[in-house]
């Protein structure tokens, strides 16, 4: 147990380190997203997410580069919030609480959002069985004037739903360590 808590300074620089290196990786996936959005949109309607899907790398089959930008989404923001959990701790407790209510709404919309993808894409490969056509997975937007790649969606709203209900309950946790009483 006291190998555990003894290396602060090696616990602090391996979260730099994530931190770090999913930050580059937003950065390079994003980058990487919008200069083959700009190629493909040229040719037509610009199907959004659509190119970090329909692309493997390094490797067919390993991930998709949806797949690195929602994981290093989630642990930048991970890695970040624990890198400064004493700065964010000291902030006021309506600032706190703020926040709290704000992320609570976020995880709640994007719960929603995840679960609406997942029946459009039930509803689309349900449509597809009947009609006798093949649905690739990875090729299946969503309606409206900007569609968006369902894959790229869902993958995008759950790292959403998991930042913002970590959101709540590192939250929470301060409230608890500081003594915060419920408003009556």
């Amino acid at each position: 147990m006291d190998e555990l808590r003894r290396p602060e300074a090696t616990t602090r620089l391996m979260y730099r380190i994530v931190c770090w290196g999913s930050g580059l990786t937003i950065l390079a996936v994003v980058a990487y997203g919008l200069v083959s959005s700009a190629l493909y949109a040229s040719g037509g309607v610009l199907d959004v997410g659509a190119t970090l899907v329909n692309v493997e790398f390094p490797f067919p089959f390993l991930a998709k580069p949806v797949t690195y930008l929602s994981v290093a989404s989630v642990t930048f923001f991970y890695s970040g919030l624990r890198l400064y959990q004493n700065h964010v701790a000291a902030w006021s407790q309506v600032t706190l609480s703020v926040v709290q209510l704000f992320s609570l709404v976020v995880a709640f919309a994007s719960a929603y959002e995840v679960l609406y993808n997942f029946m459009l894409w039930g509803a689309y490969f349900t449509t597809g069985l009947v009609n006798n056509l093949i649905n690739n997975p990875n090729l299946v937007s969503g309606p409206g004037p900007t569609p968006w790649n369902l894959v790229f969606a869902t993958k995008m709203f759950a790292s959403l739903f998991v930042i913002s209900g970590y959101t709540v309950y590192f939250l929470r946790r301060i409230h608890q360590v500081r003594g915060f009483r419920e408003p009556n």
